[in-house]
Parts: C-alpha cells; sequence; structure tokens
C-alpha cells in the first residue's frame, strides 16, 4: 500500500473496482498542515443530478477522509468504500442553489431592475443568483491542482501544484510537487519547510534564490 503521493486529477476507483471520477482538490488542517479529506469530481453523468439542477458547468464534488484512502499510484487512487458505500455516504463538497435577485426598490425602475433582467433565466419564473456553500470549516484550507505557488520575498510565483506527498501515518504534507516553467516545464520537489501558509488557495512559501535553485527534480516510483 502506498499513500505518500497523491497526484491531483488521479482516476478514483471504488472498492469494487468502479471509476467514481477524479481526484479534485485536497482539504487540509491550515494550521498543522495535515491532509484531512481528499475531493471527488464525479461529473455530471456519475453525479446522478438533473440537468435543470445545474447539470452543466456545476461542479459535483464528494468529499471522503483521508481514511478512506487506501492505495494510490501515478494515475489512479482506491477508497475503501464501494461504489454503493460512496454514494451513500460521501457528502455533497459544495451546494448550489439559487436566490431571488434584490429588488432595491421595489415598484421602481431603476439599475436593480437591469442588473435583473440581464440574470434572469430563460423559462424560470424570475432572475436569480447563483450561490455556493461547502463543507469546509473555518479551519480548514483547499489545495486544487494548479493551486499557485507565491513567494514572500521577492514577491514572486515560482509554481503550480502538481500533487501532494504526504506521511502515510500522520497525514501531515511532508512536500509538495510543483511545475515550474511555462513552454519547458519541471516538476520539483518543494519541502514542507519552506511553507509559510495556505490560504485563499494559494500556497505561499519562504524560500530565497539559493534555496529555489536547489530544489530537487520529483522522480516518480512508478
Amino acid at each position: 500500500m502506498r499513500l505518500e503521493d497523491l497526484r491531483l486529477n488521479a482516476s478514483v476507483v471504488s472498492r469494487d473496482g468502479h471509476k467514481l471520477g477524479h481526484l479534485s482538490r485536497f482539504v487540509i488542517d491550515k494550521d498543522a498542515q495535515k491532509v484531512t479529506h481528499v475531493v471527488v469530481d464525479t461529473g455530471i453523468f456519475r453525479s446522478g443530478e438533473a440537468l435543470w439542477k445545474g447539470g452543466w458547468g456545476m461542479p459535483h464534488d464528494r468529499v471522503v477522509p483521508l481514511g478512506c484512502v487506501s492505495e494510490a499510484t501515478e494515475d489512479e487512487v482506491r477508497i475503501t468504500m464501494s461504489a454503493e458505500e460512496f454514494k451513500e455516504l460521501a457528502r455533497d463538497y459544495s451546494e448550489e442553489y439559487f436566490v431571488a435577485a434584490p429588488d432595491v426598490e421595489p415598484g421602481q425602475i431603476d439599475a436593480s431592475d437591469v442588473r435583473r433582467f440581464v440574470m434572469g433565466i430563460p423559462g424560470e419564473p424570475g432572475p436569480y443568483l447563483l450561490q455556493e456553500t461547502t463543507t469546509k470549516q473555518a479551519w480548514q484550507e483547499e489545495i486544487n491542482r494548479d493551486s499557485p505557488v507565491w513567494r514572500l520575498n521577492p514577491h514572486e510565483k515560482i509554481g503550480e501544484v502538481e500533487r501532494v506527498i504526504i506521511d502515510e501515518d500522520t497525514g501531515a504534507v511532508n512536500a509538495l510537487v510543483i511545475k515550474r516553467g511555462f513552454v519547458f516545464t519541471s516538476e520539483k520537489v518543494l519541502p514542507q519547510d519552506y511553507i509559510v501558509e495556505v490560504a485563499g488557495g494559494i500556497v505561499r512559501v519562504d524560500i530565497d534564490d539559493e534555496g529555489l535553485a536547489g530544489l530537487e527534480e520529483f522522480e516518480s516510483d512508478e
């Protein structure tokens, strides 16, 4: 069993061999820098959601505790749940719903009426705004595929998250694998010691030029 290297966008497979979706993000304890959950994007066809509820373009993410992940390879993550258990036990990570757009001055023609008209949904009884809530707690943050990595001084982007290397026993983040470059890219291992915080989907690090130049190339065991 190998859990320490979890690649974002890897296929997620149930205990009984059914593909459930792909790994879309990690949820971490932002203070302890410990992975607590993984989020599976099931896609609109596996989600079972009707199109009229927002099938096209809306995420269909389910959140699974890290303890349910049994094995991870370069391209695949296996969980201990069967497909049926995943359907019944995994929670929706985000909930999306529509609320009526506010009319600032009912009975009067004003700027809010224009906005309500523009945001109207064809075939629906009135103008609505999309709202979203997630199960993420105040002490949790997300690491997504391509989450930007910025260093503090000088303030510049140094790469994007490609995968997370965790301690299999504790779930603590040991390192990030970041993608550097544009046309000719490389994958570098960024040790946890350089990570200052993860906030707002951005990883901030404190690393000098020498440390940045000395980051090791990532080599997969696969």
